[in-house]
């Protein structure tokens, strides 16, 4: 998708968690090559309902590592309101989130990291 999106300036992404807990919806593989609109592109990425499965931090991770005029990224757990009572993020898991995020190597010094 990335690789057919030169132009793209910002990318946000909307998972829906409605399945067991632990379980991750969809696949991904790392690219063997970095599609040119993270490196030279990308300002703000935004991904609402994010659960910090493994899945998803190597995602988050492959794009903030390569994203270098990324401005703001922003991560946002599932609201508690939306979801199954077991899909809910506790507040310790929410702070296993936030610190891993921010240990995430970023490639842009400009990059502001929002959780909430």
């Amino acid at each position: 998708m990335l690789q057919h999106s030169p132009k793209l300036r910002s990318l946000k992404l909307n998972e829906i968690h409605d399945n067991v807990v632990g379980c991750c919806p969809f696949h991904w593989d790392e690219p063997s090559s970095v599609p040119e609109t993270l490196v030279l592109v990308l300002e703000t990425f935004e991904w609402r309902n994010y659960r910090g499965w493994e899945i998803e931090r190597e995602l988050a991770a492959f794009i903030l590592k390569h994203s270098r005029r990324l401005k703001i990224a922003t991560f946002s757990p599932p609201s508690s309101t939306l979801v199954k009572e077991e899909l809910r993020t506790t507040l310790q898991q929410k702070y296993g989130m936030i610190t891993e995020l921010a240990r995430l190597p970023r490639a842009s010094a400009e990059c502001e990291l929002v959780f909430g």
